[in-house]
């Protein structure tokens, strides 16, 4: 039998464990489960409110399946001789427990407040005092919680027993895993910015549909934990050594937060004066698609992998893949936030919106990059200029938060629109997709000589010109109108400043790298720069109807100036030669110790006679 057989049979064998295999820690873990979900079932029906006003939908069926979930789950996971991936289950749905506690315990805050159209609807401003179901509520999140404690990890288990041996010496495939935590750093992104979009749209003043920025203190923070275990939860459970508790964790992240996201899709459905809203659908879509990319993608054993080889081995095919997954992803958030509402007024149409229209070029841009990386014979040629062009991500991405929070402070009665919440997951996923192709590019460079630095003087003079133009075309304003003040970096600092200080801080990166890089990627680099200074160009074009008598400023002549500059060099870098320490340098061969021969006479011609 052939290693790849074996490795396969290994592990169609693992994992057998059932309610004798278990330790007792997992078994007491599973029985604070089901209490937990007892709890979590019996408190809405004792009332979490005293003289509580009617739920919006009859959903007590619903509320005790989805609490049910998380230990049914789990206890039928024993049954069938998967103990592992049943503490997995527990562990994940456990991460959500203390978020979800706290966005309860704005009940005993302030329960008007609160949007939960599954437990109450209030009909009138009267104060709404706390009642015992809240409690059982807490206590029931508090049990879920420490069932997963005692699940995680070992789960209490002896070295030598079953339990403890097979989470000791089961298969790793560092390629597997890799390939996994990508996929789950984008899905799990595109999840936390569906769960802090608002859970429907409201026309009930009695019952708001806020955002995270417009919920209460207890729920905001709720929610950021909530989001935050979110992320963790994906990226543990991609990232774990054994793929049976990979597939528990994710499946028990998603048990959890379905208890979260699916009364609010019900509710948006359901209730009177109430629709439905993309958050909840994005939230759990997405963590859909996780979970059975994380059953394929840690399901199986790799042909050829060696179960005994734990050593990580960065292959930047494989990170390439990575990076191109999460360029398309920010594209694509790009492409929606530019056409996604940016604002929302109560009972009135939303607003014209500005700063938003330069993701259009920027989610082009970046989606296509992103697709080209995805090739093998495109990817390691178009990295730095997809690097560099992530630059562009958060300069627009800045200014469209700023814009949106500032029109959102004006009155109460003007909310954050969904779009806003795709902008921003486009700068997350961008961060990511930039470590991402950081990670490959230092793999890359262990191969080339990098001892010596000299600099590429034809290069260096363009490429020197094209930095002084874009230090003042993001320093100074783009557009100039009569008691309009923009956003800058000298004066008038805001959000969006941020934006342009770090646009700027890449570019000129980017050029002084050029001066010492192949021709190749010297060329990539600042074709890179000049995207991202030529995306800058465009907030004339593209945004000048949000002020009157508006005109180009010094920043925009700039700009175009920088732009060309850039591409000018660029070309020349590509037309130029290699500098010689960034040439693969052929190993020299060691010098043969001479031969005790007897000399032999030398003819005229210098040959030996």
């Amino acid at each position: 039998m052939d290693r790849r057989q074996a490795g396969t049979r290994q592990y169609e064998q693992t994992e057998r464990l059932g309610w004798a295999d278990a330790p007792p820690q997992l078994r007491l873990a599973l029985g604070l489960s089901v209490l937990g979900a007892v709890l979590l079932i019996a408190g809405p029906e004792v009332g979490v409110v005293q003289d509580a006003p009617a739920r919006g939908f009859a959903s007590t069926a619903l509320l005790a399946l989805l609490a049910a979930a998380p230990p049914f789950i789990a206890g039928t996971l024993i049954a069938l001789g998967r103990a592992l991936t049943a503490a997995g289950v527990l562990t994940g749905a456990a991460l959500l427990s203390p978020g979800r506690a706290l966005v309860d315990l704005q009940f005993l805050q302030d329960g008007l407040l609160v949007s939960r159209p599954e437990l109450l609807v209030p009909t009138s401003l009267a104060a709404l005092a706390p009642a015992a179901g809240l409690w059982l509520l807490v206590a029931g999140h508090l049990a879920t919680g420490a069932a997963g404690l005692l699940a995680a990890g070992r789960a209490g288990a002896n070295p030598g027993s079953a339990y403890g041996l097979e989470l000791d010496a089961g298969p790793t495939s560092e390629r597997t895993r890799g390939r996994a935590i990508g996929w789950a750093l984008g899905f799990a992104t595109v999840a936390a910015v569906g769960l802090v979009m608002p859970p429907f749209r409201s026309d009930n003043a009695f019952q708001l549909g806020h955002d995270l920025i417009d919920s209460p203190t207890l729920v905001r923070i709720g929610l950021v934990l909530i989001v935050a275990a979110v992320v963790a939860g994906c990226v543990f459970a991609a990232g774990s050594t054994r793929p049976a508790v990979a597939r528990g964790v994710v499946l028990g992240v998603l048990a959890a937060t379905a208890g979260v996201a699916l009364p609010q899709i019900v509710a948006g459905l359901t209730v009177e004066r109430l629709s439905p809203d993309l958050g909840p659908y994005v939230a759990l879509a997405s963590l859909l698609l996780l979970t059975v990319l994380i059953f394929v993608l840690r399901g199986t054993a790799l042909p050829g992998d060696d179960a005994e080889d734990t050593e990580l081995q960065l292959e930047p095919g494989r990170v390439h893949l990575v990076t191109g997954v999460l360029g398309v992803l920010a594209g694509v958030a790009a492409l929606v936030g530019a056409v996604g509402p940016q604002l929302v007024v109560d009972g009135l149409e939303a607003p014209e919106s500005y700063a938003n229209r330069q993701l259009i070029p920027v989610g082009i841009l970046i989606a296509t990059l992103g697709a080209a990386m995805l090739s093998n014979r495109w990817a390691a040629a178009v990295r730095p200029a997809f690097v560099v062009s992530l630059g562009s991500v958060v300069l627009v991405g800045a200014a469209t938060l700023d814009a949106a929070f500032t029109g959102a402070g004006i009155s109460d009665t003007v909310h954050i629109g969904a779009g806003i919440w795709f902008a921003a997951a486009s700068m997350l996923i961008a961060a990511a997709a930039a470590v991402a192709a950081t990670i490959a590019g230092s793999a890359e460079r262990d191969d080339v000589d990098l001892t010596e630095r000299t600099t590429h003087l034809s290069v260096a003079a363009p490429a020197g010109a094209a930095i002084l133009f874009s230090v003042g075309a993001f320093g100074f304003p783009m557009i100039t109108a009569p008691d309009f003040v923009a956003p800058g970096i000298w004066s008038e600092f805001r959000l969006a400043s941020w934006g342009l200080v770090i646009a700027m801080v890449v570019v000129i990166a980017a050029g002084l790298l050029a001066t010492v890089a192949r021709p190749a990627r010297a060329a990539a680099l600042l074709l890179g720069a000049a995207a991202v200074v030529g995306v800058h160009a465009l907030e004339l074009p593209m945004t000048s109807d949000r002020v009157q008598d508006a005109t180009a400023g010094s920043g925009t002549w700039l700009a175009i100036a920088g732009c060309l500059a850039f591409l000018v060099a660029a070309g020349i870098a590509l037309a130029g030669p290699a500098p010689r320490q960034d040439t693969p340098q052929p190993t020299p061969r060691p010098a043969r110790a001479p031969e005790n021969r007897p000399s032999r006479p030398v003819g005229k011609r210098g040959r030996r006679a």
